[in-house]
């Protein structure tokens, strides 16, 4: 690329930014085309670098830029098929990095936010190996004096060194520490130069009130400060190195002085906007908190002093959200301390008594905030309450300190905060309808002062004895839960539900059937918040198992389902119908919770789901209809598939005649999926198309509409997002084992025979390519449709085998290669292959099977693999030639070796489960594949029942055919051992070999 390309690149870039959806696509397909020429990278940082051109269409280059090195800096096979892999040469990558930092430095801020995600995504590969000139270039930009350079220079480090954060140590990782230490004496002065000047300016910064240069001056110097503070955090997360431990005394006491600073005129005139000063102080609580986890010995001397200045900023800490940050932190550091040997710090009971008053409590409680969250953003607050995301909240941290000094002060703590527990549900019991908050927060100090283990599939696993579960479940949850006015007090009716799902696994079975009439009804409640954890609690009580019992539940590591279909079957109705009417509430139309909830009901009552599954089917195929308009929730649509999916293995298990039934439901909205080319849903809808054939009767004719839809999935413009690949793979499985007969009479069998040579050439998808040929094999009639091809389909193999071999690859060519022979015959396999080159079988068995066969595993593929094998062994002639015997014995020998081991690795067929709570994680970018739409495993040798048998019965046929051959091979290729194993095999197949 020349400087003559930099206007056609400005002017893509400034396209992007038109109001035309027409032009903007038409730019970036420009650019897309452009970023494949060598040098495009320089051209766009050129381009960045005028100042005559408008910011945003820097800030535009810039983004562009990052992606392109997000996904060319280091090389990676091309997304889907047919695309070659793209990456930038060594030379451009040299004048980037020589480049880039200084650009950096002097760019606009939105622009150089930009270039410093660019510049750590490079480090993240280069640095410091492929990079050694970057820290000294930092290190001497750090000490000009130059505070908006420094907060460049302090920016960039800060995202090169993030990567370390939760690393521990490796040889890798401290050699890049012991580099690093260049860094830590310089950030040192650089912080005391900071805090020098923030001394300074602090005074003119109190003269001059809320505005002025020594305010401005001084909001900058604090940002290098956190920025400092971070970098500090990163390079001490692996471990405490030599430099930093020489210079401890230093930085704590830096630490200490920005601990205690008071800036009154840099507060947040915003309540809901963080300070500088708090973020600060915030990050020096992170940094504090690291050294109590893993340098505790170390540490030991700051810590009363850091405690007593912790504590004193929790005592000034306000409830308003700025400060959620500076307390959430604060008391996550007295949580790491009550956690340590150092816990005795807490133990006197007016301490506990302060800490339960002044801090617990005060952040416990419900905010106005948070109650308009509950109304006004139902999603977020869903998201942070039942999914884990609260950690940023100070309700959790709170909970956590709690659950802290409970384990250290079992009985002191629990009999403590039960009095507040008491006299908070005493002050609700006198006004409830103005006292509500205080039980609000009654449940959540029971919650923490309760669970002491828990695990996303079973809730509470462990509690803390001295409080009595059962009777607080009874005289406080349960009556809120069976009101019969689903809408009163909203926030206690989710508190309720929340505990219940919590506490699911330590609640007697009896007690939580009961609950499901209330769960039904509210479901009915106007409150998004409420019918979503009404949902929710359907969800995991449905998905419970029984605690593992005797020897088979341990090895299986749970226990059968703690309720069952029957138990369900008087409230399936109502419950189902409850569920489909909550949808209709404002901002629930697209409710992932309920929709994960309608799945559950249809997988759990499996096939009683008959009576009421054209109700069902006909609001789910509504909703996808309606969603195809404007798929906007990656997670509701992915269990709205789920749930169709369910109906139709269901439904269809307890009527197979019913399938032409869900075709005329589900056939409209796929047909609009693909002729309006919903991209995201394409995964699922073939999937879903695959299963309707699938569970179709054998036999029965297949529908007019497979066939219309069959040829335009086979060109390649589907096949181009890898997240479609295995899903049409399976969907091609399925139309060729119900219309095998019609494809060559079609003409389909060519573009198949297409699709597979696209996949065998592509590392990431060949074994995809394997599923399809072994349909071809078993499905079609060979002689009069395949034979003709197979010279062509070897040669695409074996020039793999020799171009491109991977561990992968010769497994899944190995595994095809025994389908084939125990599928159609041995000496016809060998004789085909023998067709592309004399010799070639005796030479793939050499090569490519002995050496594959130990890492395959898996019940079916090990006896796949080992009855092909034998076949191979006594039904070819190739392998009876006597310049082969030296193959045919190391066969026989590994052949034994390998059954020995299968034997011993297996331990027996594995038993099939439902899907558990992992397969139904959801929604994934890469490929949603869907549980309930996945296909039985299916044993490839139905016939063949123990793989020893059928090697010393084909071993059995050879001595028959050829007498005193067998007993040859035996003698020279296995060892005494083996002769004795083998001769096991015969006695109890009973076969004789002579």
């Amino acid at each position: 690329m020349g400087d003559a390309q930099l206007e056609p690149l400005l002017n893509a870039f400034q396209q992007t930014l038109a109001p035309s959806p027409e032009l903007i696509k038409q730019a970036e397909a420009f650019l897309k085309s452009a970023s494949q020429q060598p040098g495009y990278g320089i051209m766009v940082l050129k381009l960045i670098t005028l100042d005559s051109v408008a910011v945003e269409v820097r800030q535009a280059a810039a983004v562009n830029f990052k992606n392109f090195v997000k996904y060319h800096w280091v090389p990676r096979e091309a997304d889907g098929l047919g695309a070659a892999p793209t990456g930038i040469p060594d030379a451009e990558k040299d004048q980037i990095r020589a480049h880039i930092t200084d650009l950096m430095l002097s760019a606009p801020p939105r622009v150089r936010a930009q270039l410093s995600e660019a510049l750590s995504l490079i480090s993240a590969h280069d640095f410091p190996a492929r990079w050694p000139s970057l820290l000294p270039h930092l290190v001497d930009k750090l000490g000009s004096g130059d505070q908006q350079l420094a907060n460049g220079v302090l920016s960039t480090a800060d995202s090169i060194y993030q990567r370390y954060r939760g690393q521990f140590m490796t040889d890798q990782l401290s050699e890049e520490l012991e580099y690093s230490q260049a860094l830590v004496r310089p950030l040192l002065a650089c912080l005391q130069g900071l805090s020098k000047r923030v001394a300074e300016l602090g005074e003119g910064a109190r003269a001059a009130g809320a505005g002025g240069p020594a305010v401005d001056q001084l909001r900058l110097l604090l940002s290098n400060v956190q920025l400092v503070a971070s970098i500090f955090y990163s390079l001490n997360s692996p471990g405490l190195t030599d430099a930093f431990e020489e210079t401890l005394d230093s930085w704590m006491a830096e630490w200490h002085t920005y601990l205690t600073l008071e800036a009154p005129s840099l507060a947040e005139a915003d309540p809901e906007k963080q300070s500088v000063v708090d973020a600060v102080k915030a990050g020096v609580c992170e940094c504090l908190i690291l050294f109590m986890e893993r340098n505790e010995e170390e540490f030991a001397k700051f810590l009363q002093a850091f405690s007593q200045d912790v504590w004193t900023q929790l005592m000034k800490v306000s409830q308003a959200p700025g400060q959620d940050n500076l307390a959430m932190h604060a008391i996550n550091f007295l949580t790491a301390v009550a956690r340590s040997v150092h816990h005795k710090l807490f133990e006197g009971a007016d301490t506990l008594r302060s800490i339960c008053e002044s801090i617990v409590i005060p952040n416990l409680r419900m905010r106005e905030d948070m109650e308009e969250m509950f109304e006004m953003n139902w999603v977020e607050y869903v998201r942070r309450d039942t999914e884990g995301s609260d950690s940023d909240t100070r309700r959790r941290a709170a909970s956590e300190l709690v659950k802290a000094l409970t384990d250290r002060f079992p009985q002191q703590v629990t009999e403590l905060f039960s009095g507040y527990v008491g006299a908070m549900l005493a002050e609700y019991a006198a006004s409830p309808a103005s006292s509500w908050k205080a039980k609000d927060c009654a449940l959540y100090l029971v919650t923490a002062l309760t669970v002491r283990g828990k695990t996303a599939a079973a809730g509470a696993t462990t509690t803390n004895t001295l409080v009595n579960l059962q009777d607080f479940f009874a005289q406080q949850v349960a009556p809120e839960l069976a009101a019969a006015d689903a809408n009163e007090r909203p926030i206690l009716k989710a508190d309720a539900l929340k505990f219940v799902t919590t506490f699911r696994s330590q609640l007697p079975k009896e007690t939580e059937l009961g609950l499901f009439p209330s769960l039904v009804n509210l479901l009915g409640s106007e409150s998004n918040v409420v019918h979503s954890y009404a949902a929710i609690a359907v969800d995991r009580l449905l998905s419970m198992r029984e605690p593992a019992a005797g020897a088979a539940g341990a090895a299986a590591g749970r226990g059968g389902p703690r309720f069952q279909p029957s138990d369900l079957a008087p409230l399936l109705q109502p419950l189902l119908e409850k569920l489909f009417a909550a949808f209709k509430f404002p901002e629930s139309g697209e409710n992932e919770y309920l929709m994960r909830a309608v799945m559950r009901v249809i997988a759990f009552v499996g096939k009683s789901i008959a009576p009421v599954a054209p109700a069902c089917l006909q609001q789910l195929s509504q909703q996808l209809l309606a969603v195809c308009k404007n798929p906007t929730q990656p997670g509701f649509n992915h269990y709205l598939f789920e749930s169709v999916a369910a109906l139709v293995r269901y439904g269809c298990e307890a009527d197979p005649s019913a399938v032409g039934q869900y075709e005329s439901q589900l056939f409209p909205p796929f047909q609009v999926v693909l002729s309006e080319d919903v991209q995201e849903f394409h995964p699922y809808v073939f999937q879903i198309f695959a299963q309707l054939l699938e569970v179709r009767p054998p036999g029965s004719p297949v529908p007019d509409a497979y066939h219309a839809i069959f040829p335009p999935l086979l060109t390649p413009t589907f096949w181009e997002r890898s997240g479609n690949v295995p899903a049409l793979v399976r969907l091609v499985q399925a139309y060729l084992a119900r219309a095998g007969g019609d494809v060559a009479t079609r003409g389909f069998l060519q573009p198949v025979l297409g699709v597979f040579q696209k996949l065998i050439a592509s590392k990431a998808h060949d074994h995809e390519g394997f599923y399809i040929l072994s349909t071809l094999v078993e499905q079609l009639d060979y002689q009069a449709t395949l034979a003709q091809y197979m010279p062509t389909i070897w040669g695409l193999l074996f020039a793999r085998l020799q171009t491109s071999r991977t561990a992968k690859f010769c497994r899944s060519f190995v595994l095809f290669l025994a389908l084939f022979v125990c599928k159609r015959g041995a000496q016809l396999v060998a004789d085909s292959i023998d067709g592309v080159q004399p010799g070639l079988t005796a030479m793939i068995v050499q090569t490519v099977w002995l050496p594959t066969m130990p890492s395959i595993t898996g019940a079916h593929e090990e006896r796949l693999v080992a009855t092909g094998g034998a076949r191979l062994l006594c039904g070819t002639k190739q392998l009876a030639a006597p310049e082969a015997v030296e193959t045919a014995g190391k066969l026989l020998a590994a052949l034994v070796s390998y059954l020995e081991g299968a034997a011993a690795s297996s331990g027996g067929e594995e038993a099939a489960e439902e899907p558990g709570e992992e397969e139904f994680a959801g929604y994934s970018a890469a490929y949603a594949r869907l549980a309930n739409a996945q296909r039985p495993d299916q044993d490839p040798l139905p016939e063949v029942k123990d793989a020893r048998a059928a090697l010393v019965q084909a071993l059995g046929s050879l001595a028959a055919a050829q007498p005193g051959r067998v007993p040859q091979l035996v003698t020279a290729a296995l060892s005494p051992e083996q002769q004795q194993k083998l001769a096991g095999y015969c006695a109890a197949a009973g076969v004789t070999i002579a």
